[in-house]
C-alpha cells in the first residue's frame, strides 16, 4: 500500500501494510531517535508528533495516517521550542541517554504548548507513565518548569523586539 504523508517536513510516499505500525515504518526509513520500547503505547519512548500532537507510534496503524504530517526528533531539533526544553532538561540536570528522549521532550512540548503556566498536577499527570530511565520524576518536573521559564524569556525577548 502507498501512503502520502509529509514526514519532518518532507512530502513523500511511503509503503507498507495497512497493520503496519509508524513506529516500524519510521525505524525502517532510518529514523533512530523513535525507539521500540513497552509497545503498547504507555512508555513513550516511541512518540512522534503526528499532525502535531504527541504519540505512540507503536499503535499508530499505517492504514489510518493517509496524509498526516508526521515529525521525529531528527526533525524537532530544528524547533526553537526543542531548545527550550533542552536548555530546561539541563538546568535541571537530566542527563539525556538517547533511550526515553523522545518519551520525555514531546511530553514537554506538549505541556508547554498546551499550557501557559502548568501546574505540577498537570506536569505530574502527564508524565506519569513515561519510562525515564534516567532521571527521576522530580527532576523531570523541574526540567519542564524550567523549559517553561525558557520559552517565556525567548517569548518575551520576541515580543520586546517587536516594538
Amino acid at each position: 500500500m502507498k501512503i502520502p504523508v509529509t514526514l519532518n517536513s518532507k512530502k513523500l510516499v511511503l509503503s507498507a501494510e495497512p497493520t503496519d505500525t509508524l513506529l516500524y515504518v519510521l525505524r525502517r526509513e532510518q529514523l533512530y531517535s523513535v525507539k521500540c520500547g513497552c509497545e503498547k503505547g504507555i512508555c513513550g519512548n516511541c512518540m512522534v508528533l503526528l499532525d502535531g500532537t504527541p504519540v505512540p507510534s507503536c499503535k499508530i496503524p499505517m492504514g489510518i495516517i493517509r496524509d498526516s504530517s508526521i515529525m521525529t526528533l531528527e526533525q524537532f531539533k530544528n524547533d526553537p521550542i526543542y531548545q527550550d526544553i533542552t536548555n530546561g532538561f539541563a538546568q535541571a540536570g537530566i542527563h539525556m541517554c538517547g533511550y526515553c528522549n523522545s518519551g520525555k521532550i514531546f511530553t514537554a512540548y506538549s505541556i508547554l504548548t498546551k499550557y501557559h503556566r502548568p501546574t505540577l498536577e498537570q506536569i505530574h499527570t502527564a508524565i506519569k507513565n513515561l519510562d525515564s530511565c534516567c532521571t527521576d520524576y522530580t527532576t523531570l518536573t523541574n526540567g519542564i518548569l524550567y523549559a517553561v521559564a525558557a520559552m517565556h524569556s525567548r517569548e518575551g525577548k520576541r515580543a520586546n523586539a517587536k516594538k
